[in-house]
C-alpha cells in the first residue's frame, strides 16, 4: 500500500505541477488541464493521509498501554 501512495503523491505533484505551469505561462491547453491538476490535488491529499494515518499506527504500536 505504500507503493501506491508513493505513486500516488508523485503522479499527483506532476499533475499538479503541470497544469499550474501551463496556467502561469498562459500555454495552450490550460484550461483543458484543470481537471487533472484538481485530480492531481486529491492524489496529493489522499497519499498524505494514507502516510499521515500509517505513522498514527505505527506510532500507537510502539507506545506503552497502560492498565489499570
Amino acid at each position: 500500500m505504500k507503493r501506491i501512495a508513493l505513486i500516488a503523491l508523485i503522479a499527483g505533484v506532476v499533475m499538479a505541477a503541470a497544469a499550474r505551469i501551463t496556467e502561469l505561462n498562459d500555454l495552450p491547453g490550460a484550461v483543458e488541464l484543470r481537471t487533472p491538476g484538481f485530480i492531481g490535488y486529491i492524489l496529493i491529499i489522499s497519499s498524505a493521509a494514507y502516510f499521515s494515518l500509517h505513522f498514527l499506527f505505527e506510532w500507537s504500536k510502539k507506545a506503552e498501554t497502560y492498565r489499570s
